[in-house]
């Protein structure tokens, strides 16, 4: 079984639904962990975007990446470029990867937000998809 870690900024809002769709997806062929450099109270916007996708990330706990600095995980997932150099060097790992997701942007009207949420969710999940599928578990 293969050990992910998702790392973003707050571990609020990406990397919370990341760890959300990558543990869907994988199901039961890894185990996956997220934290934020400097985490922050999960983003509730973030969770009801994932539970209209009927993933329930409402329990999700921020950690801080303190918390994995002894664990060696098989994969790195970092999800902001910004933070990948201090990543190589704090988090014992095989193989990392970054990617950059923008924060959804949050606006005076709360419909215009709620698309800006959903189309993250989306991409996450298109991305964890294809990562499970290429990385972990083979469609065929």
């Amino acid at each position: 079984m293969k050990k992910i870690l998702i790392v973003s900024e707050g571990n609020a809002c990406r990397s919370a639904m990341a760890e959300g769709w990558f543990s869907y997806y994988s199901r039961g062929s890894a185990t996956v962990k997220s934290a934020g450099i400097n985490p922050k109270a999960l983003d509730m916007r973030a969770a009801q975007s994932m539970m209209d996708a009927v993933i329930d990330i409402t329990k999700h706990k921020p950690k801080s990446i303190d918390e994995f600095k002894n664990e060696e995980f098989d994969i790195v997932l970092v999800m902001d470029k910004k933070l990948t150099t201090d990543i190589r060097t704090t988090i014992k790992h095989k193989n990392l990867y970054t990617y950059h997701f923008n924060p959804p942007l949050v606006s005076d009207d709360e419909k215009t937000t709620l698309k800006a949420y959903d189309a993250l969710r989306d991409d996450i999940e298109n991305w964890a998809f294809d990562f499970i599928h290429e990385h972990i578990k083979k469609l065929f």
